[in-house]
């Protein structure tokens, strides 16, 4: 074999004596594989003692080519540590966290690295817009995740922290346990069900939903826990209607607005009620634990939303309508769902004595609910309140009416 003159010159450049390169033109090695050792800048006595193990079994050795080295990926980056180790954030520099508005590959090729053409296997990706997907600061979202990681069986003194409540604040708190945990476990479902079709150049996506599944287990394993731990048991299943906008959704994004907008904002207003109304220790620091999961899917929701609306030609137009579907997927769970409503009468009133103040303190959760939400539109430069869906209104005035 006779080497190119180039692979020769940049042998040269290494301080590769002639008598190094002649040895390599009478090894079994093939002039690519010795290109790629030169490109590894490996000094003179590194190479001489790899063609004498290809001297020594020149069959199996010579099918070395070091051909991975010829990537066009960028070399010599170094990720710095900061306060907090070395975050997501923190390994996205330089190309490997720039994210293309269009991913270009089919296959499973990871950010930052260049697919071979000669070894390309598509996958069942669907998903390449980013518009469909990012949200900015997704990689620090997904640090806090695992960060304000909890354990149900831990996190929370079940030894300690319940007491013997009435009949009617255990059976209610079951019940809500009962429908709160029938939302997790959907949750789980419906996220699980996008993983696939989401290019892996926006593994930061990815990654973040992979926490908010896992929060959506909490949900589903503490509050079972929660109902069983204390002389109740379940209660009754939820209606579901609310699922409809989760299942019916053609689109990611029109998903996430059904639940990362729509829902986790009454869902994040609803635990922190149900903390500040808690009659155990351990129930305040539950729904305190799963309303701060709550807060930081709805904070992606947000991302997302703002960064769709900005870069898809007819985003505003289409979150409009999908909040609408999710608003009235919600509206009908809460209006027809009466053994959660019920039953959050009964926790706010304490008991059966004071069953009107119960009404007219889930009023006001309603009209807190309704706000926030609201809120939250004109923080993303929406104006729903003209559009609000009319059933999650009038429950305010009647939180019982259907």
């Amino acid at each position: 074999m006779e080497l190119k003159e180039s692979t020769k010159k940049r042998g040269h450049l290494l301080g590769w004596s002639n008598e190094l390169l002649t040895k390599l033109e009478a090894s079994a090695l093939r002039d690519a594989t010795v290109s790629n050792l030169a490109y590894m800048r490996l000094p003179s006595e590194r190479v001489n003692a790899f063609v004498e193990k290809v001297d020594a079994n020149p069959e199996q050795m010579s099918r070395i080519t070091f051909s991975f080295i010829r990537t066009r990926s960028e070399r010599g980056v170094k990720a710095e540590v900061g306060p907090e180790g070395l975050t997501l954030d923190r390994i996205n520099i330089g190309t490997y966290g720039q994210v293309p508005d269009t991913w270009p590959y089919e296959n499973d090729a990871p950010r930052g690295s260049h697919p071979a053409p000669e070894n390309y296997a598509p996958g069942s990706y669907t998903i390449f817009d980013k518009s469909e997907v990012w949200a900015e600061g997704v990689d620090v979202l997904y640090e806090d995740a695992i960060r304000d990681r909890w354990i149900p069986a831990t996190d929370l003194d079940w030894a300690n922290g319940l007491k013997e409540l009435p009949e009617e604040l255990e059976r209610a708190m079951c019940q809500l346990c009962t429908t709160y945990s029938s939302h997790g476990l959907v949750e789980q479902k419906i996220i699980s069900k996008w993983f696939e079709p989401i290019s892996y150049g926006f593994h930061d996506v990815k990654l973040f939903l992979g926490t908010q599944v896992y929060d959506a287990g909490h949900k589903v394993e503490a509050l079972r826990k929660r109902a069983l731990a204390n002389g109740g048991g379940l209660g009754q299943a939820p209606l579901g209607t609310l699922y409809r906008g989760f299942y019916g959704s053609l689109k990611l994004t029109e998903m996430l607005t059904c639940l990362d907008i729509v829902y986790k904002s009454y869902e994040l207003t609803l635990f922190e009620a149900n903390r500040d109304y808690a009659k155990t220790d351990l129930d305040a620091k539950l729904f305190d634990l799963m309303a701060r999961d709550s807060r930081r899917h709805l904070e992606y929701g947000k991302r997302h939303l703002t960064w769709y609306m900005q870069h898809h030609p007819r985003g505003r137009e289409n979150v409009q309508f999908w909040l609408g579907r999710g608003e009235a997927s919600l509206s009908n769970e809460i209006r027809h769902s009466h053994a959660e409503r019920e039953a959050l009468v009964v926790l706010f009133a304490d008991g059966l004595e004071k069953v009107s103040k119960g009404v007219e303190k889930l009023g006001q959760l309603r009209q807190k609910q309704n706000v926030e939400y609201i809120t939250l539109m004109d923080d993303l430069g929406i104006d729903r309140l003209p559009q609000f869906n009319p059933g999650l209104a009038k429950m305010v005035d009647d939180p019982l009416a259907v």
